[in-house]
Parts: structure tokens; sequence; C-alpha cells
């Protein structure tokens, strides 16, 4: 995840690099460790965080999100969450807004500090729901499944289940976003997950009970989607070679008899992690959504 945050980060037009806080690898070269960026900067990792003229810092592990760090970021300072810590706590206990543009996207360009980033499998699924919980139409239990790049096992045919436990919170993320929305939303969601052998990605899919017309649904995820920069509704199932490498998230909808379906891929290193957080950073400082994302 750092080194694809570092990569977006050295090539956006906007961003001056500072530092980056490793007490591990205190003075050793950024590059030497994320080799990926080997040619692209001469950083070394600091031991301790230098807050002189800086406007935001990014946090990648939990063990750095907790209170008693947060407390040594100036209040002029903000702050971007891309660990779990803060995702499922209420905003007004942890100061902290839920990074989904897609549905708080006016709160982030207003005066917003501090912003925890959602994971990837609630990002992929909760897009596959929003249009339809802000117009009250998710009523029925909810099938889930999400199939996750295994980096460690790129060859062969392999797809391994994932342990239930493992997306609990995701799955709460969801609920989350979708009661915000559809605050009658009270239904079950059911997840099966698995890793599959290409290196990255995610391609969800979300079934339910509805009668609506699918061509409606199409009518109102292009109206909701209309003014959103990286989300579209396409015309076929979405292949992940689609969105590899972007901020994009490509989303298809059908009907199974009297199932609604709905799937939607995304790149879970860009638009499921570090994109988002570069897309939240440009929104708390008024830039285009899409600058430095033009992937």
């Amino acid at each position: 995840m750092a080194a694809e945050l570092l990569r977006l980060l050295l090539h956006h037009p906007d961003v001056d690099l500072r530092w980056v806080l490793s007490e591990s690898h205190a003075g050793q070269l950024v590059a030497q460790l994320h080799q990926s960026l080997t040619g692209e900067t001469q950083l070394a990792f600091s031991e301790q965080p230098e807050w002189e003229a800086l406007d935001v810092v990014f946090v990648c592990d939990a063990r750095a999100a907790d209170a008693a760090w947060l407390e040594q970021v100036p209040p002029q300072v903000r702050v971007i969450d891309l660990s779990p810590s803060y995702r499922l706590t209420d905003e007004q206990d942890s100061g902290f807004t839920y990074g989904m543009s897609e549905i708080n996207r006016r709160r982030m360009v207003h005066d917003c500090m501090r912003v925890s980033c959602p994971s990837d499998v609630a990002m992929a699924l909760s897009l596959a729901l929003i249009p339809l919980a802000k117009n009250l139409m998710v009523n029925s239990e909810l099938h889930a499944m999400v199939v996750v790049g295994n980096a460690e096992a790129t060859t062969g045919s392999r797809v391994e289940m994932v342990d239930d436990g493992t997306y609990s919170g995701s799955i709460d993320e969801v609920r989350r976003v979708l009661a915000s929305l559809q605050a009658s939303f009270a239904s079950p969601i059911h997840l099966t997950a698995m890793r599959a052998c290409f290196a990255r990605g995610l391609l969800a899919t979300v079934y339910f009970k509805s009668g609506i017309d699918v061509d409606m649904v199409k009518q109102l995820f292009e109206q909701y989607y209309d003014d959103h920069n990286f989300t579209f509704v396409i015309d076929r199932s979405p292949r992940l070679g689609d969105v590899a490498g972007t901020n994009k998230c490509l989303i298809h909808i059908a009907r199974e008899g009297d199932f609604l379906r709905l799937t939607s891929a995304i790149d879970d290193r860009i638009k499921g992690t570090v994109g988002t957080a570069v897309h939240v950073m440009n929104l708390l400082f008024g830039l285009h959504e899409r600058v430095g994302l033009m992937l």
C-alpha cells in the first residue's frame, strides 16, 4: 500500500512530499525498501515527524493512528487515515469523516480535517448499492460475493475461500453506508469471499429480490453517478483488466428471475485504497477530483 501511495503522490502535480515516517527504517532510502520507486525519489525514511509547513499527513498503519499519535498532529494539519482504525467510529466521537466521496463529497470539501478511507470490499459493494439505497429501494436481504486478487499466488488456477470473519468489518461498513442513506434498511447481508490467483483487482457481485425494472435502475445509477468522476455504468459484465491500475469503478446491472444482480469491479490497490486517499486529498484542498488520478 505504501509504495502505491508514494508513487501517486510523487507524480501528483500539486504535492510536495516532505517525509516518509518509519522508525524501523529510519535513514534508509525509501527506494531501497520499495524498489518500484527506484529512480523516482531520493527521500530517506524519517524517524520523527516534521510538522513545520505541512498541510496533510497520510496514515497507513493502525499503530500510528492511535489517539496518542494523533495528539501530536497540529490542529491545522489534515489527516487521511488508510488503516481500519476509524472506519466504524461515529464522526462525532472520533472527528473522522468516512472518506467515500460518492456519499460524503460535500462534507469533505467544506472544512473537513480528518478522513478515514473505506476498505476495498466496502467500496466495491457500496458503490453497487448507493443509488438504490438513496431511493429507498434496498428492501430485502443481500447476497454478495467478492473475488479478490492474491499477490502471493499469481500462477495456476487456485481459488481460496476466505474465512467468514475476515471481511466482517467491511460488511459493517456497507451496512452503515446503506443505513445512512436509507434509514429503514435492516436486512441481513450474506457475504462469500474468495482469493484468486490474479495479482490485483476486486470483483464484487451483489443480488437481492426486487421487482424494479432494470432500465429504471440503470437510469437511477447514471443520474446518481453523472457528476462523479470515477464510477461508470456499463452494458456488459466488467473485467478486472478494464480497471487495473486505475481509480475507476465499473458497474453492470442485470436481472436474474426475481433477483436484481449488480456487479462492480475496482483495482483494490487504487480505487480500493490509495487512489481513494488521493481523491480525498484533492477534495480537502479544493483541487479537481481527477488531478493525479488520470491513470
